[in-house]
């Protein structure tokens, strides 16, 4: 060659050449080194060299009888110079992104508006999965082997699955348009013989500023759980309570619980709310916006709550009224 970019071209169609045609594929090169190793290999050593080269031996044939225009033919094995791994792990990664999607929507990982809904979402899943995994077992005392190896990683797939399954149930439920708030976490610690057993008690109350709330607590050894299984039970306490005028209660009333009593008043509009903390955070929780409150005796939070509840649950509406006496009820501005 006269130039010396045209030195470089040649000698770049040169290799090329060399390792399409001359190098040395990447399970040869491991053959040969199982070949050498052999040589040397003693006892046990000997036989799962043996066994490793075989296996080797089986792939390369299998790769070197890879037709692409025949997809019947070892359509698993591709070749790694069509590119055909890095697309068969794409399309890996796509397939996994769909069985996630359905998974999730078999499963039901989204809002739900009804506790039964997800719970028979999750049962059909999980029975599903008890039929596929009682199949898989059955199989399995009769198969051996590579085909047996593969059976025990899907059941265990399975098992996998199915234990998700029981964390996801577990979880505690979102409701959609639902406000959950604190209302009082407590310490308790008991001596025992085997030392002190520390306990914590979690109040949590629940509404949707519309007229339904609704109260639980719950006991744990750690803070978290309790959180938990009061948010769980929360939304199974539910009370419907009216409002007089979409603000407001509809008359004054007044209930005790233990050494507790609770009085509320109607407010006019724009008055706002006037009670204590505990009172005025499940009152705004079902959608009251103009109430007075006192509270009178012990200020016990779950006293105080339950008291509330009783309270809010006795009222009667205009509507109540007429129904139990059969009078209409009409407004002192008409007459």
């Amino acid at each position: 060659t006269e130039t010396f970019d045209d030195a470089f071209k040649w000698m770049k169609i040169i290799d090329e050449f060399e390792e399409k045609h001359f190098a040395l594929k990447a399970e040869y090169r491991v053959i040969g080194e199982l070949m050498n190793k052999l040589r040397v290999a003693e006892g046990k050593e000997k036989f799962l060299l043996q066994v490793k080269l075989n296996r080797a031996l089986r792939m390369a044939e299998a790769r070197d009888a890879f037709d692409p225009n025949d997809p019947a033919n070892y359509g698993i094995i591709e070749r790694e110079d069509d590119g055909g791994s890095v697309d068969r792990e794409e399309d890996r990664e796509k397939e996994e992104d769909k069985e996630t999607k359905e998974s999730e929507e078999k499963i039901g990982l989204f809002e739900f508006d009804n506790l039964k809904q997800k719970d028979n979402k999750y049962m059909e899943r999980m029975n599903e999965i008890d039929k596929k995994l009682e199949e898989k077992l059955a199989v399995l005392d009769y198969t051996f082997g590579r085909k047996g190896k593969l059976l025990e990683e899907e059941i265990r797939d399975l098992a996998e699955e199915r234990n998700a399954l029981i964390e996801q149930k577990r979880q505690p439920l979102y409701r959609k348009g639902f406000d959950v708030r604190l209302v009082d976490v407590n310490r308790t610690c008991k001596v025992t013989k085997g030392g002190q057993v520390i306990k914590y008690t979690a109040m949590l109350a629940c509404g949707n500023y519309n007229g339904v709330i609704g109260f639980a607590k719950a006991k744990a050894p750690t803070v978290p759980l309790a959180l938990q299984k009061a948010y769980e039970k929360c939304f199974q306490n539910l009370h419907y309570v009216e409002r007089h005028e979409d603000h407001t209660i509809a008359h004054a009333i007044q209930t005790s619980y233990k050494k507790t009593k609770v009085y509320l008043w109607p407010a006019p509009t724009q008055s706002g709310m006037k009670a204590g903390k505990t009172v005025e955070l499940i009152l705004n929780l079902a959608g009251y916006r103009n109430v007075k409150s006192k509270v009178v005796g012990s200020r016990n939070p779950h006293n105080t709550v339950k008291a509330l509840f009783k309270a809010l649950n006795a009222i009667e509406t205009p509507k109540d009224v007429q129904e139990k006496f059969g009078r209409t009820v009409v407004e002192s501005y008409l007459l």
